[in-house]
């Protein structure tokens, strides 16, 4: 039961929000999972944790909830007074950010003119329109942030300057990089812009649609992936000056970090950033002689930054970021070991080994993330398999190679040379997406219960796994339990 401590609390906490959004109990939560936390403490009994976190999971939900006359305000809002509350994101003609505004205790997501810069912390004044977000949706995706509706601004004026900090720092970095971009031309500067920083603003529709419709709609939004490919990279290059595998960490885990901070601290690159310092700082741990290797659990990782996340941001259980990256991490821990451990690819050669890892990890993940994606998208996506296999290496080139190319931008006169040979790779690239999004039978459209469905067959599954590896079910029980007679 000790393996299954860190992911049963995470799966309860998790499922204790999702409960408390669709039936919202408040603050009382608190009272039995008191009690449960007590139970288990006396009695030793690990699902007492679960059932204290399912309830401090409903506690944590906080329903949206406005005042009932801002329904009648901000219609008829055409300015208003705030902080910007989060790092600006461009898009093809407009930057858009979130502004609280104290007057009227509401957040609006704000689109002001892609010209003009304003930073987190900054307090401003906005003139244009507001306008309720559609479809129904996507207005509740907002609203579970506390965001009430949208602001397009024609003009702005900046009361008073950031006073600084790591929010400060992080939004200039990803606007110098940004810059750095802009000669780019439009294919390479919209793909490189959306995998290295996840800005998708400046892709089409289309684009967007077909990257959905091919199956790797997740190269898109930054994730474990990217981390990986980032550190992939520099853990090469570190290895070229013969330093030891601790003093590697040692140096990617802060660059790992900035790295979240300059992406815009999204959930997926959270739950990546902590699962790759876990093993980090174990490994620098084991190195001292202060762990035993045998310890490692990639699974504990994964519950760790799954507990981080939810305590931090309790809606992101009703996200399809935070299902998507968790779900598909999760079927990867569960599902890569029957197959490493297969002899059937102890027997293949390198080359064909190393596509058959990459296909495994592709297929463990998508059978992780199907029951969201469908819920999410209504289809699936018949090609995913063969999109990823090849799409994935052609990211990591892609990436590298726009990463090595941007001091080149710093000359103007090696602009073009690195704007021709990005987009050597950009346009077959975003050709190909759009090809295998258009192939016959591309999407297979799914019934409105089949993500509920599948859930239960995962669990089926999952249960009959612990079954074969011999957990017996007195195990599950409490002390006092075991020792009853009969």
């Amino acid at each position: 039961m000790a393996r299954a401590l860190l992911p049963g609390i995470a799966a309860a906490l998790g499922f204790g929000v999702a409960f408390g959004y669709i039936w919202p109990g408040g603050p009382w939560t608190l009272l039995p999972a008191a009690f449960a936390l007590i139970l288990a403490a006396i009695l030793r009994w690990t699902p007492g944790l679960w059932l204290a976190s399912l309830f401090l999971g409903m506690a944590l939900a906080r329903p949206p909830s406005f005042p009932a006359q801002l329904d009648f305000q901000l219609p008829l809002l055409q300015e208003c007074t705030g902080y910007v509350a989060d790092l600006p994101e461009p898009t093809a003609k407009r930057l858009s950010f979130t502004v609280e505004v104290p007057n009227l205790g509401v957040r609006l997501l704000a689109y002001i003119p892609q010209d003009l810069s304003v930073y987190p912390g900054e307090r401003v004044r906005l003139f244009g329109r507001y306008e309720v977000p559609k479809p129904e949706g996507y207005r509740e995706y907002l609203a579970r942030r506390g965001v009430r509706g949208l602001f397009f601004a024609e003009r702005v004026e900046i009361l008073s300057k950031s006073r600084g900090g790591i929010p400060l720092w992080a939004a200039q970095a990803r606007e110098k990089i940004h810059s750095l971009l802009s000669p780019l031309p439009e294919k390479s500067r919209a793909l490189l812009s959306a995998l290295l920083l996840g800005s998708r603003g400046f892709l089409s529709p289309e684009e967007k649609e077909a990257f959905r419709e091919a199956g790797v709609a997740h190269l898109l939004a930054l994730s474990g992936l990217h981390v990986g490919i980032l550190v992939a990279g520099g853990w090469f290059l570190l290895g070229l000056f013969r330093l030891p595998k601790a003093w590697r960490y040692f140096l990617l885990i802060p660059a790992v970090g900035l790295y979240v901070l300059i992406g815009g601290l999204r959930v997926s690159l959270l739950r990546a950033a902590v699962m790759f310092g876990v093993v980090g700082l174990f490994w620098i741990l084991w190195e001292w002689g202060w762990v035993s290797k045998a310890w490692l659990d990639s699974l504990q990782g994964l519950s760790f930054a799954a507990i981080l996340v939810l305590l931090i941001w309790p809606w992101s259980a009703l996200d399809a970021a935070f299902q998507l990256s968790f779900s598909a991490t999760a079927g990867i821990l569960f599902l890569w070991p029957s197959w490493s451990g297969s002899a059937f690819r102890r027997g293949l050669p390198r080359l064909p080994r190393y596509v058959a890892d990459l296909l495994a990890v592709s297929a463990a993940a998508q059978l992780g993330v199907l029951p969201f994606l469908a819920a999410s998208f209504g289809y699936l996506s018949s090609y995913g398999l063969l999109a990823n296999l090849i799409l994935i290496p052609w990211t990591t080139l892609f990436l590298w190679a726009g990463i090595l190319g941007l001091p080149f931008l710093l000359v103007p006169t090696r602009q073009p040379w690195v704007g021709q040979a990005l987009g050597w790779l950009a346009e077959p690239y975003l050709g190909l997406v759009g090809a295998i999004g258009n192939l016959p039978g591309a999407t297979l459209p799914v019934g409105q219960r089949f993500g509920l469905w599948y859930l239960c067959a995962l669990l089926a599954i999952l249960i009959l796994r612990a079954a074969e590896e011999d957990l017996s079910p007195l195990e599950f029980q409490p002390k006092w339990r075991r020792a009853w007679p009969g």
